[in-house]
């Protein structure tokens, strides 16, 4: 009989966190799935702790150790490669985190019942230190069925991280994530829309995302920030080879610019703010060179979005900061938020 789910779990270094993880992943209340950890070359006690957790549960709990470190994508496809490939969903989860009881049960009801192709549940992003909560994200969105894929504009503006969501194996079996060292899952997400005939949210929380004291400024550095902005120029090449990807270019350009434009370019002027006219200048410069259809995207248009979410009012007024060239008073006011305030600024 085959597994229902296929559980994809990349690892690398991260001991600290591995039990809370394992724990939250072994006590669901659905049992029909697989688990496939890609040890990638961790060098603490990360593979100890799998193994233990492996020989607890020997016909659940799979290990891949990979012979050198492939980094996060890497390691993800590993785990896409050599799964078993009859299972009906997939999920890809980060292993620094951890997931409500009924994480794996109510994705996989909401999918069955909806026979949807991606099923998509609310996150909490909490503080590593003090458990507080910095900001919860995905539940205010439609309930009901989404099936005109190509004209839900909620996609420019929504968080593609892949680990809130539940794949229908079908959808995803040809689709591995680039060499991206970052924003890989906004990639992955618009790399998979064309197969995508259905989605379904669940408007709760069920996911939980720990913020590290470096999730903010220190994950990023020139050479990530310079991989990413490659890494969108490249995407973009290839989705114009292909006309199925065409349709959803607009909300693609919306999501660069959201990823690149503000949240990259923000978190590396956090690292050293005197230089971050110097980041936005380099920013716009790739935008306008390689994405220049920006400036007159529809959804990044005041004009379009006083009739969205506070979300989209406040991305299309950032797009028209970069415009008048004052994002930096933007850099400013997110750095206030995140540093001080410790609010996050998130769809």
């Amino acid at each position: 009989m085959n597994t229902k789910v296929n559980v994809i779990v990349p690892v690398y270094n991260v001991g600290a966190y591995l039990t809370e993880f394992f724990e939250s992943l072994m006590n669901q209340t659905f049992q029909d799935f697989d688990v496939w950890v890609v040890n990638d070359k961790s060098t603490d006690n990360s593979l100890d702790i799998i193994e233990n957790f492996a020989n607890s549960f020997p016909d659940k709990i799979h290990i891949i150790n990979n012979v050198i470190n492939l980094g996060l994508c890497g390691a993800r496809n590993e785990g896409l490669n050599q799964c078993d490939s009859q299972g009906e969903y997939i999920l890809l989860l980060d292993s620094d985190d951890y997931i409500a009881p009924e994480f794996i049960e109510k994705m996989v009801n909401n999918a069955d019942k909806y026979h949807a192709d991606v099923t998509i549940c609310g996150l909490e992003r909490f503080d590593d230190k003090t458990r507080k909560t910095i900001c919860v994200e995905m539940i205010n969105n439609p309930e009901e069925l989404i099936t005109d894929i190509k004209n839900f504009d909620l996609l420019g503006y929504m968080n593609p991280v892949v680990w809130n969501k539940l794949y229908r194996r079908t959808v995803i079996s040809d689709v591995r994530f680039t060499a991206i060292k970052r924003s890989e899952d906004t990639i992955f997400l618009f790399s998979v829309l064309p197969e995508v005939k259905s989605i379904k949210f669940i408007n709760e929380v069920l996911y939980h995302y720990r913020l590290r004291e470096t999730s903010l400024s220190g994950a990023i550095t020139n050479e990530i920030f310079e991989s990413m902005l490659e890494g969108f120029k490249e995407a973009k090449e290839n989705f114009n080879k292909d006309k199925k990807y065409c349709e959803f270019m607009e909300l693609f350009v919306v999501q660069m610019f959201i990823r690149c434009g503000i949240g990259g370019t923000c978190r590396l002027s956090f690292k050293n703010m005197q230089k971050a006219q110097f980041y936005i200048n380099r920013t716009r410069k790739f935008m306008d060179e390689n994405f220049p259809e920006w400036r007159k995207n529809r959804y990044l248009s005041l004009k379009y979005a006083y009739k969205k979410s506070t979300y989209a009012l406040a991305v299309c007024c950032a797009s028209m900061a970069y415009k008048c060239h004052l994002f930096v008073v933007i850099v400013y006011v997110y750095w206030l938020m995140s540093q001080v305030l410790k609010k996050d600024f998130r769809a």
